[in-house]
Parts: C-alpha cells; structure tokens; sequence
C-alpha cells in the first residue's frame, strides 16, 4: 500500500469511529503512569516544550502537561484535535501551553514549529507507512539537547493480540504494525535518522480496565515489573534516541 493511501484511510479510520479507548478521562491512571515513564526515560521536566506525535483525543496529551512546560499536540485529524481542544479548554488550560497542529508527519514543515527539547509519541511508530522517513522528518523540531521518545506496545506481550481481537475500535489491518516493530529495528531507524539510540526499557503489566478499577492491581503491577524474567514480555516498550551531542535539528 502506498503510503498516502495508508495516511488516507488512517485518517478516515479515526474521523469515523468513536474510539472511546483513546479519549481522555478524569482519573487515568493508566495514562498518568504510561506518561510519567515515557517522561522519566527522556528527563522530561517542567522547564521543556514537549512535542507530541499522534496526540489523538489528548488521552496522554494532558498527563504530559503535568511534566513539561508546554505541548504541541500533532495529529493528522482535525476532528479528533478539535475534540482535544474542547477538553483542553475545559480544564482550564491556557492554549499556550497546549496548542494543536493538524498535519501527517509526512508533510509537517518542521520550520513552522518553534523547536522543541523533546519529541514524544504513545503507540503511534507501528502505525506509520515509513518509521525512518517519519524520525528524519522530525529530528530538526528538536533544539540543541533534544531528544525522542516513544512508547509502544511490545510484540511479545500475547495480550496486544487478544485485545486487537475483542475491542470493538481496533482491527488487524490498522495494528498489524506492532507485530513487526521492535527495539532493535526502531534504533535502527533512528540511527539512519542521525540520532543516538538509548537502551530500550519496559515496564507495565495489566491493562488500563483493571489497573484504573482495582488498586492493589498497581501495586502488584509495580512488583511485577522488577521480576528479571519477566522482563523480555512487559507490555510497554520506550524507545528513545539523543541528537549527537552539541548538535541542534537542521531547521
């Protein structure tokens, strides 16, 4: 499939579904914990401006914002971004420090976007026609320091495939790209991309309808994660790479 036919029929896929497992919610703890780790691995802080790939409804667009200065939320929906707004306004949130951009990545003018310390993104790379083409269209967002991060789900992990299975929003033709991602093909990528790779990591362990509902599921959750042997299965892959050092993106 051509890439602009992929980007075509995402863009429908998202336009016509209601998606409820992506939208934003009061009381994610799921999303909270899965932004605070993406945000630790990076050393995201509150002085930086965050770039957010496939921000979607803002699931994990406003647990961000409880780390970083500011996010530029990217998605190729207007409609899904124009429901992040609403939302966005009715917490409050100023607009500076939450401002949309509707664009595929394939045709984002990194020059229009004051650059960013970070780049981030939650299970958007399997969905991408061309993960390498995307990272080097991306690196000259990045200011001097910069880096990317993404958080993705892991193949090895069987409960992906059961979830594809039973959820009504999700379907194996738009998921399909998990199964062929991993952290050595991604560090390629980045490194084609002329970005250093970090150590991959994992953690995490149930899925948001359990850990959201049953407390002493996270706490289990967080022993779990320090078992070695289970480390290879963890569901949460980040994934993340560092400009060379004293380098800023080609803007």
């Amino acid at each position: 499939m051509k890439p602009d036919e992929h980007i075509a029929r995402q863009r429908v896929f998202y336009e016509e579904r209601e998606h409820a497992h992506l939208r934003a919610r009061p009381d994610d703890w799921y999303a909270d914990k899965l932004a605070a780790g993406l945000c630790r691995y990076l050393g995201i802080g509150p002085e930086h401006r965050v770039l957010e790939l496939g921000a979607g409804f803002g699931r994990f667009t406003f647990s961000l914002l409880d780390h970083c200065a500011s996010v530029v939320a990217l998605d190729l929906s207007q409609r899904v971004l124009a429901e992040l707004e609403q939302e966005r306004d009715a917490r409050g949130i100023p607009a500076e420090r939450c401002r949309t951009v509707c664009s595929d990545v394939a045709d984002l003018d990194p020059a229009a976007i004051e650059a960013v310390d970070f780049v981030v993104g939650f299970f958007v790379l399997h969905h991408l026609p061309d993960v390498r083409a995307a990272l080097a269209r991306l690196r000259p967002a990045l200011g001097p320091g910069g880096a990317m991060g993404f958080l993705e789900p892991n193949r090895r992990n069987p409960l992906f495939a059961v979830q594809v299975l039973v959820s009504p929003d999700m379907t194996w033709r738009e998921e399909r790209g998990m199964f062929r991602l991993s952290a050595a093909t991604v560090a390629a990528d980045y490194r084609a991309a002329g970005l250093a790779p970090r150590a991959a990591d994992a953690f995490g362990f149930f899925p948001p309808p359990i850990v959201n509902r049953v407390a002493p599921a996270r706490r289990l959750e967080g022993w779990l994660e320090t078992r070695r042997w289970l480390r290879p299965v963890l569901p949460f892959l980040l994934l993340g790479a560092d400009l060379p050092r004293g380098e800023a993106g080609t803007r």
